[in-house]
Parts: structure tokens; sequence; C-alpha cells
């Protein structure tokens, strides 16, 4: 991880309004901070004191059921934050923040945020901008908890990422996975084994072929069929 720089502050969404002078304020409140694979940034019903901009590696952001039971609502990868809204009267944690891989973050105290966001107009927009994204991702989640087969939830989560990720890979049909099975479970509200399962038959049917963690999707069209 070292060697790796991750992305830059001017090309991160909540910030790439900013004017030079702006990003250059906005900078000196940041603090970098190195976190470890599986350590949690912040849990839960704690008190929000921060928040984070991810520079390298994934956060996975998550809730807890009363009986244990772990649902993702996100996974942060470098640009994204867990920015709420400035303007909210209680600043408890909805949700807890675990690290997926090695990773680099900067974290802005609560009192900078606040009044940053209050003083600048773009800033408030781009993060308008993030709000209106975050609820559509939490719409189409709900959705798919709550409505959708298991086989429904996996082949959607294929083909949004299709759609959403780019990968290195020579097919044009292909999604390189940064989740585990595990990870792709908690984010659809499914089993592990469930979802190697829908995994696997859609290999055996031959929409799909599966190599280490690059999905190459052979037949997108009975694919979005599956979903109809």
């Amino acid at each position: 991880m070292a060697q790796q720089e991750g992305i830059e502050l001017k090309n991160i969404p909540l910030l790439k309004e900013l004017s030079s002078k702006d990003l250059t304020s906005f900078r000196k409140f940041l603090k970098e901070q190195r976190v470890k694979k599986e350590e949690m940034l912040f849990e839960q019903s704690q008190s929000c004191e921060k928040i984070i901009i991810v520079k390298l590696g994934r956060i996975k952001i998550f809730r807890l059921s009363s009986d244990g039971k772990e649902q993702i609502l996100e996974v942060l990868l470098p640009g994204d934050t867990c920015a709420c809204n400035p303007g909210s009267s209680s600043w408890a944690c909805s949700s807890s923040a675990q690290a997926l891989t090695d990773s680099v973050v900067w974290t802005l105290a609560r009192s900078h945020y606040v009044q940053m966001v209050q003083n600048n107009f773009h800033l408030m927009q781009s993060l308008s901008a993030i709000f209106a994204k975050r609820l559509c991702k939490f719409c189409s989640l709900i959705e798919q908890v709550s409505l959708d087969s298991p086989q429904r939830r996996v082949v959607k989560f294929l083909l949004d990422m299709l759609d959403a990720e780019e990968c290195d890979c020579e097919e044009q049909l292909c999604i390189c996975l940064p989740f585990t099975h595990e990870e792709i479970a908690q984010r659809l509200g499914l089993a592990r084994e469930t979802v190697t399962r829908q995994l696997t038959s859609l290999k055996k049917a031959k929409l799909i072929q599966i190599n280490a963690r690059q999905v190459t999707i052979h037949d997108r069209e009975k694919l979005e069929k599956l979903l109809a």
C-alpha cells in the first residue's frame, strides 16, 4: 500500500467544484489516517465526531440488527465519503464503518465540516448530489432485500457492477469484483452459501464465467430477462 498514492483531493466528488483557494483551506483541516484491514473507524450509536473521506482502500458502512445480523449499506471506495447532514440535531452514528482492506482515509472534525459546508455554496451543492445518489442506492437496496428473490438480487448486483465498474480485463463484458462472497452476501441480505449457489447456477447456465475475482458476462440479454 505504501507504493500507492490514492486519489487526489481535487478529484473527490465532494470537493471537485471548489476553487484552488477553497481547496487549500479545506486541506488544512484534514488529517490523514492509516487503518488496518478489519479495523473499526466508528460504531453504530456512538457520538459522531468526524467524517471520513477514503483516499485509498475500501471501507464498508453497515448496520447490525438486534439479533446480530450484518447488513452492508454501501462500500466506500477512493473518493467516497460518509458525510452526513451538517444541519442534523443528532450527531450519533446511524451505522458502523470497518476497513475491508488496509486503507488510508482523511478525517475532518465535525465542527470544521459544519462550518465549511455552511459557508461554501459549491460544497453544499456537491453534498446534495451525494445525498441524492445515496438515497437512490438505499431505495434500490431496500427493494432488493425486501422484495427480490436471491437470484434476482445476485443478477441485479452483477449488472449494476457491470455498469458502474471499470475493469482491465480484455473481455468487453467483464466485472472485476472487489468483494468476497461473504461481503456480497452481507450487501444483498443473503447467506454466503446462497450467493455462491446462485453464481454457480448462472455459470452452469452459461450466462457468466468466473475466474478468481473476475466475472465475464456471456449473455447480458438473458440476465436482464431474469429481472423482468
